[in-house]
């Protein structure tokens, strides 16, 4: 290749260099002038996190439980944040307002919504806001929540306009670096832009945590407290059953062979006969029954399936 090719080729992917040149400058200028505000946004989410961890272990304290955890403070999304429980609890609504405001006076926010639900429940069973001056809502303060298993949702009104570490100015240049850049290179790859706009990469949707709790028919299948959960009723598993369970779970709808429930379950306790595995799955069956459109099926010497019949039988 001469010369003349090599500056011709420069030539007719002038605009990819370029564009390739301003995404690079948008990002220098962006890591640059959010890394400050990003630092003071990390420190903020901290800090509200342990604050309503405080909050948690006041409740506690109020409700005579000094030894249960409170479980580790989830942020949903920016500004909303979800305090858990480890066992069930009283509390005092006028309790709980007053906690609230005492310790999240120490983060400077100052308007926010506080609901509790009940677990795997999205009803609100209490709540109240704080939107200062004069706009606050405290309903039914004097009155006893029973005992039960309680989620805390805390949203912050004012979270976002807190935590922004870099001003809208900066997102505007680098917006139009970007689109400056994308309008460049698309006239070298006008078919690839069309195409890119069909890819989409697959989004998982929830923390870790929550494939601890999964779904089937009517039930919750509460997998870290080894339970069933229908309406109002809470039906205690065995190990053994929780891990049969899981296993059919995982495989909803298709067959679950017995050699692999067998490894799976038994795999530590030596030689076991296939009675022990036809064993548990009748209990199992029997705790499932309160929901007749869910079925453990017996497929003859192969294995079993956990699925959903369309009619009951």
């Amino acid at each position: 290749m001469n010369v003349n090719s090599v500056f011709t080729n420069i030539i007719r992917n002038r605009y990819t260099i370029l564009g390739g040149m301003l995404i690079s400058a948008g990002a220098i200028f962006f890591m640059a002038s959010a890394f400050t505000g990003r630092s003071k946004a990390e420190l903020l989410s901290k800090r509200v996190n342990l604050t309503i961890r405080e909050i948690g272990h006041h409740l506690l304290l109020h409700a005579g439980d000094s030894s249960s955890r409170v479980l580790p403070v989830k942020e949903k999304s920016a500004g909303v944040f979800l305090l858990e429980f480890e066992n069930d609890f009283v509390f005092k609504p006028d309790t709980l307002v007053a906690l609230t405001q005492r310790f999240l006076a120490k983060t400077n926010l100052r308007d926010y919504t506080v609901t509790v639900h009940e677990c795997y429940k999205p009803e609100i069973v209490y709540g109240f806001q704080i939107s200062p001056p004069g706009n606050s809502i405290k309903p039914c303060n004097g009155r006893s929540q029973p005992r039960g298993c309680y989620n805390i949702v805390i949203a912050f009104a004012d979270y976002d306009n807190s935590t922004l570490g870099y001003t809208d100015a900066s997102l505007i240049f680098i917006g139009c670096l970007f689109v400056a850049a994308i309008v460049l290179m698309a006239k070298d790859f006008k078919g690839r832009t069309v195409a890119s706009r069909n890819i989409i990469s697959p989004q998982y949707a929830g923390s870790p945590g929550d494939k601890l709790v999964s779904y089937m028919g009517k039930f919750a299948f509460d997998l870290h407290h080894q339970r069933l959960i229908s309406d109002d009723e809470s039906i205690d598993l065995t190990e053994k059953e929780c891990k049969v369970l899981e296993l059919l779970n995982k495989n909803f709808g298709q067959l679950t062979l017995r050699e692999d429930l067998i490894q799976e379950v038994w795999a530590n306790e030596g030689v076991i006969t296939g009675r022990s595995l036809d064993m548990f799955v009748s209990k199992l069956r029997k705790k499932l029954s309160a929901d007749p459109g869910l079925r453990i099926t017996n497929i003859h010497g192969r294995g079993y399936k956990l699925e959903v019949i369309s009619s009951i039988e």
